[in-house]
């Protein structure tokens, strides 16, 4: 019974973000200005990022059958959801910022000779 609460509330959740995303997705396939519409795209695809990235990991753990299990792959998936994920989002986020993205340009664009 508690597997059934539990799953109905995660996939309610999980849905409901889906939903929300293609609305978001069809309202900026009918803005006029492709400016405005970059802007609202590069606004979401961050936080989409950190979305998918937790949600395929934590898939990835718990929705396996048991006959698959590992003990190892199941640690390292935990791990990155538990703690690479979170720690992975403000990097994902100060992306947005041009002057980090300039930086990192410089940083790993520069002419080696």
């Amino acid at each position: 019974m508690v597997f059934a609460v539990g799953s109905c509330i995660i996939m309610s959740s999980f849905a409901l973000k889906v939903l929300s995303y293609i609305r978001i997705i069809s309202t900026l396939l009918w803005m006029p200005s492709v400016d405005g519409r970059w802007k609202a795209f590069s606004t979401c695809s961050s936080h989409l990022t950190t979305v998918l990235l937790f949600y395929t990991s934590a898939s990835f753990t718990y929705l396996r059958s048991a006959s698959q299990y590992s003990p190892t792959q199941g640690c390292l998936a935990s791990i990155f959801y538990s703690i690479l994920t979170p720690s992975l989002n403000p990097v994902i986020y100060c992306l947005r910022n041009r002057d980090m993205k300039v930086a990192l340009h410089r940083l790993y664009c520069q002419r080696k000779f």
